[in-house]
């Protein structure tokens, strides 16, 4: 009787450390499984325009200003659901879901669609659809301390993945069924399925709450930290880096298809598949990339390590993807694998990056980090609302070698506030060191 009364609190002792790791898992799960079909959702319009062209006609810009909509909205959507998340966190887990069946009436919306100004409005229900994931999730996932960048990674990496998958299957459904139309129900049905599953499995109650919020309390009590106006420029400086990521980023992703079939003459079936295999290679760097900043940037070390390391990943990221860029201009159209690999090379180390910037927010702040976040993606919004109709304004009147001089030029500028970011932060952590706090 007494074997079995000391074994008690051993039994709890253990249940409790295997519930942490079952709540990480499920939060990171159905996060990534959102993330997932978030991109499918965004990138099902330019994956299926190719082979819309022949019921309804579209020029560049108006492809473009089709991918412009729904980041636009975005824009001024993103900061609201980002405060809606720190002020009532038990409503998250109800607009994710909310917004994944959104995507999914979207879908029908398209399946009917007519005519340019129908399309339009079916993408103004995707805009507000998209606009309810980013914020909320990557807070949960920022509330996970241990293997942020891991599960970063992750939650990155499954967006990635919807991008890189959706090419391929739109393909496929439309060979299978001869109607693109079909090709968006059967996506609906999905993010219909995916909408209803997240909103029964994932954990969102006060319980969980609690225990989130007790594991984000604990800090690193060595580190010494920043004045107020110290983390609010540093914040500024990486919400920077983030808008002019995002131009590149979104045309990238939405446009590779597109450029494929219009700007180097691949067939239909040719540009699908190689978009998938461009963007899964992406996505795939973006897995590495997590990996190894999580193996670098454990708890024992310090926060200019951890800092440091992820900001050198940036700017191999967008100093390698911008030379790149320039090259994608000047290689003659009749090059169709030297295309291929400068195009695969470029997304490659672009992708490096993406999952880096949420985890280098995490280090400064501590409180409202579903509000910041919501700032940052409305700001890198902005961007990444205006560079699809840039993108093909420049197409339609000076060629796609425009286009890529232009994303290859805003990598630069992102990369020079990179580098402005890790000289502030490296100035800002001598400035407080213990040596000179001691002088």
């Amino acid at each position: 009787m007494q074997c079995f009364l000391n074994c008690i609190p051993l039994a709890e002792f253990r249940m409790k450390h295997r519930e942490k790791p079952n709540l990480e898992k499920k939060i990171v799960f159905w996060s990534s499984l959102g993330h997932f079909s978030n991109h499918v959702g965004n990138y099902l319009t330019p994956a299926l325009l190719i082979y819309m062209q022949t019921d309804i006609a579209l020029s560049q810009t108006q492809r473009g200003f089709l991918g412009s909509i729904p980041m636009i909205i975005l824009i001024f959507l993103s900061t609201l659901i980002g405060y809606l998340g720190d002020k009532k966190p038990l409503w998250s887990k109800h607009i994710i879901w909310g917004g994944i069946l959104g995507i999914g009436l979207f879908g029908f919306l398209m399946s009917i669609a007519n005519s340019f100004t129908q399309l339009m409005l079916a993408t103004v229900v995707l805009g507000f659809s998209l606009s309810t994931y980013h914020p909320l999730a990557f807070n949960f996932i920022n509330k996970l301390k241990k293997n942020k960048d891991r599960n970063m990674g992750i939650l990155s990496v499954s967006g990635n993945f919807g991008t890189a998958i959706t090419p391929l299957a739109a393909m496929i459904f439309v060979v299978l069924t001869s109607d693109w139309r079909t090709a968006f129900v059967l996506f609906s049905i999905m993010q219909i399925l995916i909408g209803i599953s997240f909103a029964i499995q994932f954990p969102n109650d006060q319980e969980t709450q609690d225990e989130l919020n007790n594991n984000n309390n604990i800090t690193n009590n060595s580190e010494i930290p920043f004045s107020n106006n110290q983390i609010t420029i540093l914040l500024g400086l990486i919400v920077l880096v983030s808008v002019f990521r995002a131009p590149v980023f979104r045309c990238i992703s939405y446009f590779t298809t597109i450029i494929f079939s219009d700007a180097f003459n691949f067939d239909k079936i040719e540009s699908s598949v190689f978009s998938a295999i461009i963007l899964a290679v992406g996505a795939s760097a973006t897995f590495i990339a997590g990996m190894l900043n999580n193996r670098k940037t454990k708890k024992e070390t310090t926060r200019s390590d951890r800092v440091s390391f992820r900001s050198n990943t940036m700017l191999l990221s967008c100093g390698v993807s911008a030379l790149f860029l320039v090259l994608l201009a000047l290689i003659p159209v009749s090059e169709s694998f030297t295309i291929f690999l400068t195009y695969l090379t470029l997304t490659f180390f672009y992708f490096l990056g993406a999952a880096i910037i949420p985890t280098i927010i995490s280090e400064f702040a501590l409180q409202g980090v579903s509000s910041i976040y919501g700032v940052m993606f409305s700001g890198a919004t902005i961007a990444g609302a205006i560079a699809p109709t840039i993108f093909g304004i420049l197409a339609d009147n000076y060629g796609f070698e425009a286009s890529f001089l232009f994303l290859g030029a805003v990598a630069f500028i992102c990369f020079f506030f990179i580098v402005l970011f890790v000289l502030t932060f490296r100035s800002y952590t001598k400035a407080i060191s213990p040596k000179n706090l001691s002088l």
